[in-house]
């Protein structure tokens, strides 16, 4: 039997065992990709670099990122108790490196906040995020996110949710710094969840 067959049949032996009762989570071995919709495709092979489980009150979430290409799929799943809310699958800049659950406007309903980073020296810092309200799930908006009014700004952002407020963290260049020498010491900005049409926006604090 060639290597080719083998590896064939190991793939399937293992793609027909059924789900292990930990969440979105199938377990293979590592040498073969999992099988996901996060490829668009239920038939193509989409390795994941990303996952994580989160759970409000009687909330859960469970998100799924690929591993490849300057956009990947980032897949997301919301329960309350044992009823699916929301499957839906976006196309996110740059990999995941970080997801919360919080519920900065005290409304309690939560909010689900991604983090990604583009690709390359910069590492710019993206939030993508939502609220789920009982009847539907509303985008939240981050107005002038890309260009923040900072003279020196060049990415390297640190972002988390603290005390009802997200923070965002970042160095400060000034001219002739080397991208890992930064000499204008950090900024840091506070953003508040605010009502925005028929959403949401997350506002800098003055």
């Amino acid at each position: 039997m060639s290597n080719k067959v083998g590896y064939f049949l190991l793939s399937l032996v293992w793609l027909v065992q059924p789900a292990q009762k930990s969440g979105f989570h199938i377990l293979l071995p590592a040498s073969v990709y999992r099988t996901s919709c996060l490829s668009g495709n239920p038939s193509v092979p989409a390795k994941l670099s990303y996952t994580k489980s989160l759970r409000f009150n009687i909330y859960s979430f469970t998100i799924a990122a690929s591993d490849s290409g300057r956009t990947r799929n980032l897949q997301v799943k919301a329960y309350r108790g044992a009823l699916l809310l929301t499957n839906f699958t976006m196309l996110v800049d740059g990999p995941v490196m970080g997801a919360e659950v919080a519920d900065l406007d005290s409304n309690r309903f939560p909010e689900l906040y991604v983090y990604t980073t583009t690709d390359g020296s910069g590492s710019f810092g993206r939030v993508y995020a939502w609220q789920f309200l009982p009847e539907r799930k509303a985008d939240i908006l981050l107005p002038a996110w890309q260009t923040p009014e900072v003279d020196g700004y060049m990415g390297h952002d640190s972002l988390w949710i603290e005390q009802s407020r997200l923070f965002r963290k970042f160095p400060v260049y000034r001219a002739g710094d080397a991208n890992v020498a930064p000499s204008g010491g950090y900024r840091l900005t506070r953003y508040q969840l605010k009502p925005s049409k028929n959403g949401f926006a997350l506002i800098a604090e003055p």
